[in-house]
């Protein structure tokens, strides 16, 4: 049985070839694209169209698709649908990777554990194809679904009713392409069978058990283009807030972040506390930014005026007269234990390589400079908040020639929204990360 569609929108909807032409058109650069084919319908409508649309149209540039199945391994017919999906690939003439998710499963957060794996492995498919970015079947009936799932957990200020981006970076590698964002599931599975095509229905679809299946069967009353809108004004939060920073906020080694708060205008305050809050999520080492009511403690002591310290997502915020001054605070540091050869993140905040033959471990220790002119609390937090590396012998610093040792910005380590790219180069440059590649569309 198919599975309930979510309220109706009045955003103006596009067929699936329609929706893939302006996907095409839009393309910045040649790409080759690697397609995520589950074998349901519409990953199976985005092969069928993408292909048929290269092979029928000219557009600005030249692109190339390859293909790939990700197997959960959580089901036993799964094996044998990724077999189906190679089968039609090979038809079309599209090369085609099966990527299995092996090892054992989480007994909790299987969902979140799996999607996390799903976009590991696709990501390990596109390097081996030499792929530019990953291209997936989520609609628009998928976008309202998500939307309204974060609406019901989500105090972010409304940061979640933008749902997915059209573009999303994944772990600062790959750029995850979603055209049928405006295209309705029906229309798709429509144009399956007018050209006789069957698809897989996974049975997990249709398990309660799953908060997304719950939420599909509710039919959530949320428009297509409110969440356009919504997505509109994010990514124009995300631009003011980028250069609120870029007027404001200086920095010195540790990292240390100041702010200047001279002739704040009350009308900037939500691009201000926007900004803020993506700040110190970073430089805390976080995946989230700070909730509302541990963020209004930070707004209510900016509002006041006087001198105070405050801790919150793991960052030490100093307020002076005319200045915020924010650092890692000194606590809730874990070490990382890095064999020869490996990588790995530590605190959140750096990626660490060990280029060595030798084992090393990663702790807090002092940053590189501390500054004299600091307040004491920020020289304080700067004597144990810097990543160490630390070898068997007990070597550690300038001593270690083979370690590499670049921030990261957490918040976006896993998955970064085109929406937010303006504000997170803006903070790489602060922090001394590297800038996201630029979106392909």
């Amino acid at each position: 049985m198919a599975a309930p569609l979510a309220a109706a929108s009045l955003l103006p909807e596009l067929s699936p070839n329609a929706a893939i032409h302006q996907f095409l058109q839009d393309l910045k650069r040649p790409q080759r694209l690697l397609i995520a084919v589950s074998g349901g319908s519409d990953s199976l409508g985005l092969l069928l169209s993408l292909k048929s649309a290269l092979d029928a149209h000219s557009f600005p540039h030249t692109h190339s698709v390859v293909a790939a199945t990700v197997d959960h391994g959580l089901r036993p017919a799964a094996a044998e649908e990724a077999q189906q999906v190679s089968a039609i690939c090979e038809a079309l003439k599209i090369p085609h990777r099966v990527m299995r998710w092996t090892g054992e499963k989480p007994q909790t957060g299987l969902s979140a554990a799996a999607r996390l794996a799903r976009y590991g492995l696709l990501s390990d498919a596109a390097k081996s194809f030499g792929a530019d970015a990953i291209v997936t079947g989520h609609t628009l009936d998928d976008q309202i679904e998500t939307v309204a799932m974060r609406a019901k957990r989500s105090a972010d200020d409304g940061l979640g009713m933008a749902g997915m981006a059209a573009a999303t970076l994944h772990a600062r590698k790959h750029w995850i392409l979603r055209p049928f964002l405006k295209t309705r599931r029906k229309q798709i599975r429509d144009m399956l069978q007018a050209m006789g095509q069957t698809w897989i229905d996974d049975p997990s679809n249709e398990d309660p058990r799953f908060e997304r299946v719950r939420t599909r069967n509710a039919l959530p009353a949320i428009d297509g283009a409110a969440i356009e809108e919504a997505g509109r004004r994010r990514q124009a939060l995300s631009h003011h807030a980028a250069d609120w920073l870029k007027v404001h906020a200086t920095a010195t080694q540790g990292p240390v972040i100041s702010i200047a708060l001279v002739d704040q205008d009350t009308g900037t305050h939500e691009i201000r506390d926007h900004a803020l809050s993506t700040l110190l999520a970073t430089i805390g080492g976080k995946q989230h930014r700070p909730p509302a009511y541990s963020l209004a403690r930070l707004t209510q002591a900016l509002a006041v005026g006087s001198d105070f310290r405050l801790t919150l997502a793991g960052t030490l915020a100093l307020g002076r007269k005319d200045s915020l001054i924010l650092t890692r605070e000194r606590r809730g540091f874990l070490p990382l234990l890095l064999a020869p050869l490996k990588s790995g993140i530590w605190d959140g905040r750096y990626a660490i390589v060990n280029d060595s033959d030798k084992a090393l471990t990663i702790t807090a220790g002092p940053a590189p400079a501390i500054g004299p002119e600091l307040p004491g609390a920020i020289r304080v937090a700067l004597t144990a908040n810097a990543p160490q590396a630390i070898d068997c012998n007990g070597n550690s610093g300038n001593s270690l020639q083979h370690v590499r040792i670049t921030p990261i910005l957490s918040l976006f380590a896993d998955f970064m929204p085109c929406f937010d790219q303006p504000l997170a180069d803006v903070i790489a440059d602060l922090i001394g990360a590297e800038r996201s590649p630029l979106s392909p569309i």
